[in-house]
């Protein structure tokens, strides 16, 4: 595109009329990822509605990338690493342009921090104390009381942005600072709830990594039908980690009535069970 082209279309986006910037913007977005670079810089030297529509565009062409990458992720899914890159990909469906770098290694610094509390030949329940100790108390990890169905409590980065997320997403976070450290924390699927279990050590990230006494455990097994309760026991694996906290972030876009969220959600959903 020459660069009269390019002030020929930003002029058509400054004062056309509505039916003309819509045709403009459509064929816009058709050029797709190929022409991010020339639609940047008639950003550069565009203002007012010009500017804006621009953006609009631009930030239709990556979501549509992500959604792409989104689904390929999901596709092949077999890891916890996977898990976690597609967190990050989630929230930049969301938030064009958001880089998940800086978030991998928060996770990292917080794994040296229980790592520093951890003795040699330490115990299960000794290391399930010093991840209950950091991540819950001297980071303040936490559940969030005041607006459950807030859709960032749905998403990894913000849960650890604002120290509150779902139960799913917090112990996703203590399953990857274990990881980093060796250590393997299991994501129970418990009726109505998502607990973290190390060595038959069952705590809860959602309340700051408290110990769940026996008789609290056995409780809550008493919710699901006898013959099922040996499933409940069970470490959920990445896959079933992920279609759970789907299906989570699909209620609280549902609570919001967010439709145009909830069939992203769907979408992702249904690539994650073919």
């Amino acid at each position: 595109m020459t660069s009269s082209q390019q002030q020929a279309l930003v002029s058509l986006l400054q004062d056309g009329d509505a039916a003309t910037v819509g045709l403009v913007k459509g064929q816009l977005i058709e050029g797709g990822d190929a022409r991010l670079a020339e639609y940047a810089e008639m950003l550069r030297h565009a203002h007012g509605p010009a500017k804006e529509s621009l953006r609009e565009v631009i930030q239709e062409i990556e979501a549509s990338r992500t959604l792409g990458d989104v689904s390929r992720g999901l596709a092949k899914l077999k890891t916890w690493s996977q898990v976690e890159e597609l967190c990050w990909d989630f929230t930049r469906t969301v938030h064009p342009g958001f880089e998940g770098g800086p978030y991998a290694r928060q996770l990292d610094l917080w794994a040296e921090g229980v790592g520093r509390l951890i003795t040699h030949g330490a115990s299960s329940r000794e290391k399930v104390d010093c991840l209950a100790r950091y991540l819950g108390q001297d980071q303040g990890l936490g559940g969030c009381g005041d607006d459950y169905y807030h859709p960032r409590n749905g998403y990894l980065p913000w849960a650890m942005e604002f120290r509150c997320g779902l139960p799913i997403t917090l112990t996703l976070i203590y399953l990857l600072v274990g990881m980093r450290l060796k250590i393997p924390v299991e994501g129970i699927a418990a009726p109505g709830h998502f607990l973290a279990r190390l060595d038959g050590i069952i705590f809860d990230p959602y309340r700051r990594g408290r110990t769940l006494s026996d008789g609290e455990w056995e409780l809550i097994a008493s919710e699901v039908p006898f013959k099922q309760r040996p499933l409940l026991t069970k470490p959920c694996t990445p896959v079933q980690t992920m279609h759970r906290l789907l299906i989570n972030l699909r209620n609280c876009y549902v609570k919001r009535n967010d439709a145009a969220s909830r069939r992203m959600v769907d979408h992702y959903l249904a690539v994650l069970q073919r």
